[in-house]
């Protein structure tokens, strides 16, 4: 069983540790560094932020199509696209909210299974008992928040 749970610790840390050493990514960007759109750009937080903001603009969208409709041909109406009742209502209202769930579910298993791999660490004497704690806290933060959106969230239909 011992074995096995180190073999496990193993390539977690494997996984976590290589992952940008394994990816040649150029900066996207003449003003921003690769480290910085990793973990800016790219960060949940962003994401959340972005979410919100797209949000917004497709409420704007909507606005818009209603005070368009009847002013706009049928051919131009169609063109246009993403104007129907089931999208504008169903879909603009759960989509974004099922990115962010996502995002706030996947933040919690890693910083669950950074915990798991900071106890196995502890364990064989290679971490801290205050990193170990630092990652636990970590984790029961992305609990809470995955927990606070669960609680908050409810779909269109």
């Amino acid at each position: 069983m011992k074995s096995k749970k180190w073999r496990l610790a193993g390539m977690l840390l494997f996984m976590v540790a290589g992952l940008r050493a394994d990816l040649p990514l150029k900066p996207i960007h003449p003003d921003e560094t690769v480290e910085q759109t990793l973990t800016q750009r790219f960060s949940l937080e962003n994401a959340i932020t972005v979410i919100g903001t797209m949000q917004q603009w497709l409420e704007s969208f909507r606005r818009l199509t209603v005070a368009a409709k009847g002013k706009i041909g049928a051919a131009a109406w169609k063109e246009i696209g993403n104007t129907e009742w089931d999208v504008q209502t169903l879909g603009f209202a759960n989509q974004p909210r099922a990115v962010e769930g996502a995002l706030r579910y996947q933040n919690w298993l890693l910083k669950k299974t950074q915990y798991q791999l900071a106890l196995l660490e502890l364990e064989r004497g290679k971490t801290s008992p205050q990193k170990t704690g630092q990652a636990r806290q970590e984790m029961e933060q992305a609990e809470k928040e995955f927990q606070a959106f669960w609680d908050s969230l409810s779909i269109a239909d």
